[in-house]
């Protein structure tokens, strides 16, 4: 009678194998349809938890405004610069035709640059700041008074040694003032003559490329960039626009591409996607095909495929219930998740096969090999289970969603193993009946080559001893300096087709201005000024930021602020430019000053209905509320992919006075400083968390603490030549592959616990090394496959996390095949060899002594 659960389960599984199998299908079927519903979200904001402010400012921005996204339409030329003006005439319509979409789908529009220009030409002197105006008054005062006095000495109570000048001789220059003299000094440009040179790199009033081949229109939806499917529909809305104008493109020369964030997230989903699905593939077939070498049976194959598939599937429908989504760093858990979970039966099959070999039924192989082998894995499993739970503490959702999805897979994939493999093997036997092979595996050769590695342990343990030291003493020197502070090492590649790449940077071309930066939600209009007047005090305070802020813009730079007031300097001026006050200017000052004076008396009041709707909507939001944003806009030479240079920025943008309350500036860039700042403090404690886990539960497991000094000093000297290794080969930390040392924690202790199981059962070290080193290695090396599929990434931080977890395997893979036997053979025996019928980690110390045949510590 079988009483424990796995015999149960076992017993179950061969008597009703048909139900098993059914059980298993529908479980796969309606897991993978779950699945289905995951989406994959890119943003940096899915990583970081949602009471962190950028995220709250971010979300509140998409509530408020409707996000920063952009979608950038190229029109291009086929005939070069001869076809610029065709192109023109189209964007022209097209721009037209996206505002009738309605601030439903498009909130602004950006084409025609002509009216722009119009705008600020015709009222440039209501744009000129209050104080100047005040300035350029009194020194126009000043000036006349002066002459006046010269005219009437009577009157000169503050120069009396002037000569009287006879009034016809009299002249009065004023140019020689400083705020005057940029208005009136006909040596310099005039202020319509600035404006010109301000639009002077659009062709025709239009964003144009350098080469006069295309025109660019700036396109801002009023949804977010963050939901694919949103993307999806507000993308094809654009697409159907230009698709109307097939026959004009056609006949005409040209082409219409598209551009910017939208365009951009919507193939990084789709390359994401493709990727997941295509190293999944690759991580199966070359896990399934090193299975196949390794026993040279296509039953194993079969049977832990089968059941392997279930597990993940189940492991990602509950992830659709949990969560809802993926993010960039889960989305290769698959991957992951496979090479790692096909390792319980692995051992499992070794066990059964090892017992059929030898003349055992089905059910007795099967009932055998899992009570061994459900035992000698579960420790694997939780191990490794618990190294991905530790990440649950972490405040990172990412991290967060990582441990959920990793510890769960891990857990129904050993459930999975042990519940399907018996009744899969059931139907193969059905189908063809087992027939013993007499073959002898490397288990069960003479190891002449491992009797003469481990003949000399204690220079191994020496030699290994101080790489080791060595290796953790570069790690230590060189952790100041261990993060990545470049981002531009943790971005993704290019992605989409040649065609999008192509057209994006075309369509960056043409803009000619940096659209990078952050918004600032604020309480009122005044607060929006206020908060850029703040912006304003700390560039002259620290120059350094001025290579980082280009500018800080409210809606008052396109509707005038101050109106009354300005109006007001504006009417006193232009009445004070008399003929008579003219006659005495110099010639070309007099009919500057006759020009300005015209443009001065044609000012008026100016509301938002009357300025440029293109460039109001970029200060709207969605209840119609118009200049309560304030955009601060990144220095194009920034270079903000630099730690200490986004940190500093998103440090300027924010805690910012207004109106009694303290205001940050949202965008990506905050997002990822905040994104940094979380990795460095959670990190470290994660991983010492995660260490302290799985300590403990390695002095639960063996319930000796000479078994757990051995493993864990393996374990920890496997991690330390990992991070050694790494720094040498310049693999920086960052916050997607910081998560390797928990993780590796965890499935590393697979390999040590395994070895040293095996040695304590059958109280020797080379006959347990060979009988347990292949199936170690094989574990070892389908998890290698697993994390190797990261490096398919386009993901330059995802990347890094495959070569640091693949070197983390290796070197854990050594220091338990190597260290770990070389340390038992120096210390006495006692200390963890196993007792007469002592059970170790499911290993029957009565099978040990009856395949080894005695107890000799060195083999």
């Amino acid at each position: 009678m079988h009483h424990d659960p796995i015999s149960r389960l076992t017993a179950a599984s061969i008597r009703r194998w048909r139900s098993f199998l059914v059980s298993a299908v529908v479980v796969t079927c309606v897991s993978l349809w779950l699945a289905s519903h995951l989406e994959v979200r890119s943003s940096f904001e899915e990583l970081l938890p949602e009471d962190v402010p950028s995220v709250k400012h971010a979300k509140e921005l998409a509530r408020r405004v409707g996000g920063d996204g952009t979608i950038l339409v190229m029109v291009e030329s086929l005939d070069g610069p001869s076809g610029l003006e065709r192109a023109e005439a189209l964007a022209t319509v097209l721009a037209a035709e996206y505002r009738a979409l309605g601030r439903d789908v498009i909130r602004s529009v950006e084409s025609d640059i002509r009216p722009i220009q119009r705008w600020y030409t015709d009222h440039w002197p209501m744009f000129l700041p209050l104080d100047q105006l005040g300035k350029a008054r009194a020194d126009l005062v000043a000036a006349i008074g002066e002459v006046k006095a010269r005219y009437n000495p009577v009157l000169d109570l503050l120069d009396e040694g002037s000569e009287a000048q006879p009034a016809p001789e009299l002249r009065i220059d004023l140019a020689k003032n400083k705020d005057l003299g940029e208005l009136l000094d006909p040596t310099r440009p005039g202020p319509r003559a600035r404006v010109e040179q301000r639009f002077e790199q659009f062709v025709d009033g239009f964003m144009v490329h350098p080469d006069r081949r295309s025109v660019t229109i700036v396109l801002r939806p009023t949804g977010t960039s963050l939901g694919v499917e949103q993307v999806r529909v507000v993308l094809d809305k654009i697409r159907a626009v230009a698709d109307r104008h097939g026959g004009q493109m056609a006949s005409e020369r040209l082409r219409i591409g598209f551009g910017g964030s939208y365009p951009i997230l919507l193939a990084e989903y789709e390359t994401i996607v493709k990727g997941a699905v295509t190293s999944f593939a690759i991580v199966m077939a070359l896990v399934l095909l090193s299975i196949l070498v390794f026993y040279r049976e296509v039953r194993p194959v079969l049977a832990i495929g089968a059941a392997l598939v279930v597990g993940i599937a189940a492991t990602f429908g509950v992830t659709w219930i949990a969560i809802g989504y993926l993010n960039t760093q889960t989305t290769f858990l698959g991957s992951i998740v496979a090479g790692n979970g096909i390792n319980y039966g692995l051992v499992y099959l070794a066990r059964v096969g090892q017992l059929r070999r030898r003349g055992a039924t089905l059910e007795q192989a099967c009932h055998e090999g899992a009570q061994a082998a459900a035992r000698a894995t579960l420790l694997a499993a939780v191990g490794t289970s618990v190294a991905f739970g530790t990440l649950l503490v972490a405040t990172n959702r990412g991290f967060r969603h990582f441990g959920f999805i990793g510890g769960i897979g891990m857990l129904l994939c050993w459930a999975a193993t042990f519940a399907f493999v018996p009744a899969l093997l059931v139907l193969f036997e059905r189908l063809r009946p087992y027939r013993a092979r007499v073959r002898v595996l490397p288990s069960e050769r003479g190891n002449p080559m491992l009797e003469r590695l481990f003949a000399y342990p204690r220079t191994m343990v020496a030699v290994t001893a101080t790489i080791t030291a060595a290796a953790l003493a570069v790690f230590s020197w060189n952790l100041p300096n261990s993060m990545e502070r470049n981002l531009d090492n943790l971005t993704n590649d290019a992605t989409g087709s040649e065609a999008l790449r192509r057209d994006n940077g075309r369509a960056q071309g043409g803009i000619g201005t940096s659209i990078a930066g952050a918004i600032a939600l604020l309480p009122s209009r005044q607060g929006a000024e206020t908060y850029c007047e703040e912006i304003d005090r700390r560039l002259k305070e620290r120059p350094r930021l001025e290579q980082l802020i280009a500018s800080c813009e409210t809606v008052s730079g396109v509707v005038p602020s101050h109106q009354p007031e300005k109006l007001a300097l504006i009417r006193d001026i232009s009445e004070r430019l008399t003929d008579s006050v003219l006659s005495h200017l110099p010639e070309e000052q007099a009919a500057r000053a006759r020009e300005i004076r015209g443009q001065l008396a044609a000012q008026r009041p100016l509301a938002d209905e009357e300025a440029p709707q293109s460039l109001v909507d970029r200060f709207r939001e969605r209840d119609g509320s118009v200049g309560r944003l304030a955009f601060v806009r990144a220095h194009g030479g920034a270079k903000l992919e630099l730690g200490a240079n986004l940190r500093e920025y998103a440090a300027a943008v924010r805690n910012v006075p207004v109106e009694g309350g303290r205001y940050d500036a949202a965008g990506a860039d905050i997002v990822v400083a905040d994104l940094l700042e979380d990795i460095e403090r959670q990190g470290p404690r994660v991983t010492l968390l995660s260490f302290v886990c799985v300590c403990a539960l390695v002095v639960v497991f063996f319930k000796n603490w000479g078994r757990s000094a051995l493993l864990l000093l393996s374990l920890t000297a496997g991690v330390a030549l990992m991070g050694g290794i790494a720094t040498l080969a310049n693999i920086k930390i960052n916050f997607f592959n910081f998560i390797v040392y928990p993780i590796t924690f965890g499935i590393a202790v697979d390999y040590g616990a395994n070895v040293l199981s095996r040695m304590s059962v059958r109280r020797s070290v080379v006959p347990a090394l060979a009988e347990v080193g292949g199936a170690v290695i094989l574990c070892s090396w389908t998890t290698i496959i697993g994390y190797g599929s990261l490096i398919m990434s386009f993901n330059r931080a995802l990347r890094s996390f495959g070569w640091y977890a693949m070197l983390g395997e290796l070197t854990t893979l050594i220091t338990a095949l190597v260290l770990l036997p070389a340390m038992a053979m120096l210390v006495p025996a006692r200390a963890w060899m196993a007792k007469p019928r002592e059970v170790v980690a499911g290993e029957s110390s009565e099978t040990g002594e009856d395949e080894s045949g005695g107890g000799r510590a060195t083999g």
